[in-house]
């Protein structure tokens, strides 16, 4: 209620508020609001196709941006600040996308091409996104403010990815060639009187730049002093030094600061010990190793020794050149046998004694020398121990005779004279070994059977 005053009339009187004036008020309130919303319902609408319609437009032609259609003639001139905002913001972001595909395209070939190049403050990169997206900015300064916009947000958070990409891989690849150096630096004086400065000195280094914390430089130490250690125990290396890769592991395992404190600690304690128990196994190895090599030395010095006597024997002085055709032709024969018959025995007897191997060198020489002496050129054929193993021609004739002797007196020394070599080469031999009567005959059945009338 309101209070009215009225001249002439003492006191007040009060009056209802609905008056003609407040109802009018009220109604235009009621009008305007409901005009206010159907105002926003009907702008909203309009938003909605207009943008529809500018978002169709921009992704279905081919145009760069909304002035590059009006200059061209694609485009008329009178769409709406709305439309063309809406329209350029999403040509911005297409040039946004394209300009992501190809910073990271280029980004790659720029790493592989400077990867080995050290950027240690990031100017090389800076330097080379700047030139980049300055050619991409250049070439779309003149687009307008809402395809610029489209176009920012791409760069910007293009820029942040690559820039966080870069500044890890550089960051690791700094980090590992820095301490690939450290390894180098400290490798090339361990073993030395040298390594207890070198070590402090760059350990203090290291700590200054904190390029390495304590536990990588630690890990530095360790993997330069296992190199070391690695090529000094080359298992069947004659160059080998067991005793110093071992005195190595020791000196690393006690090693300790000017502060006192252990380069080596916790795990690679063990690991440590576990390699100087498997360094000591190698050392065994190594050593039979060499004692293989040395032997096998000395056999092959042996069996050239024997190669040379046998073939001066059958005719050939391959060291001075001094013999006859027929000679020769009979050496290489002899030679290519005793290479052949040595190669299939060391097959199965290489791991026998040094000296058993040398006897055996030496009977076989004796034997191939006897097999060979005098013998007609051309009687001899090219020795094979599976077609061809007696490799010495012989009549059917005499073959038969020789078998009619041994049947009346198996025991005539012309037989073992003219067989026995043969036959030993051969393997007609008794259980020890031995060429007998009986063994003898036994070739005389074969030789018949390859060369005689059966």
């Amino acid at each position: 209620m309101a209070i009215r005053y009225q001249s002439g009339f003492i006191g007040s009187q009060t009056v209802s508020r609905e008056s003609e004036a407040t109802a009018l008020v009220d109604g235009l309130n009621t009008f305007a609001r409901g005009f206010d919303t159907f105002a926003k319902a009907k702008g909203k609408k309009i938003t909605e196709k207009t943008t529809q319609e500018a978002e169709k437009a921009a992704r279905l032609d081919n145009l760069k941006s909304y002035q590059d259609g009006v200059d061209s003639g694609k485009l008329d001139a009178t769409q709406s600040e709305f439309w063309i905002s809406v329209y350029d913001n999403i040509k911005g972001q297409n040039a946004g996308a394209e300009f992501k595909t190809k910073k990271a395209l280029a980004y790659n070939e720029w790493w592989a091409e400077n990867v080995e190049n050290d950027d240690l403050d990031g100017s090389l990169y800076s330097a080379w996104s700047s030139e980049f997206d300055s050619q991409y900015i250049d070439a779309n300064k003149d687009q307008s403010s809402f395809f610029l916009k489209g176009l920012d947000g791409y760069i910007r958070a293009t820029n942040q990815q690559l820039a966080g990409n870069y500044a890890s891989s550089n960051g690791l690849k700094l980090k590992t060639k820095g301490k690939n150096n450290l390894i180098e630096a400290l490798e090339s004086v361990v073993g030395t009187d040298e390594v207890t400065t070198k070590i402090a000195e760059l350990d203090v280094k290291t700590n200054l730049s904190r390029f390495l914390d304590k536990e990588e430089f630690n890990g530095a130490v360790i993997q330069a002093y296992k190199n070391k250690i690695a090529r000094l125990a080359l298992k069947g290396d004659p160059t080998a030094d067991y005793d110093t890769a071992l005195a190595l592991v020791d000196e690393l395992i006690s090693f300790k600061r000017t502060n006192g404190s252990k380069i080596v600690n916790g795990k690679s304690v063990e690991e440590l010990n576990n390699l100087k128990q498997t360094l000591e196994m190698e050392e065994i190895q190594h050593q039979g190793l060499m004692k293989k090599v040395s032997d096998t030395v000395v056999v092959q010095d042996w069996y050239k020794q024997e190669e040379r006597v046998l073939t001066k024997k059958a005719g050939f002085d391959f060291v001075t050149g001094i013999g006859e055709q027929d000679g020769l032709e009979r050496a290489n024969l002899a030679k290519d046998e005793y290479s052949k018959r040595v190669k299939a025995w060391m097959k199965i007897n290489g791991d026998q004694p040094i000296e058993y191997q040398k006897a055996f060198l030496s009977e076989l020489k004796t034997d191939l020398m006897n097999k060979y002496d005098e013998q007609d050129i051309q009687t001899l054929t090219m020795y094979n121990s599976r077609t061809n193993n007696f490799n010495i021609k012989r009549e059917a004739a005499t073959i038969a005779s020789d078998i009619a002797l041994h049947q009346q007196d198996p025991n005539d020394e012309r037989l073992m004279e003219d067989y026995g070599t043969i036959a030993k080469l051969n393997g007609y031999v008794d259980a020890n070994g031995n060429v007998t009567p009986k063994t003898i005959g036994d070739l005389l059945v074969d030789l018949d059977k390859l060369y005689g009338s059966n």
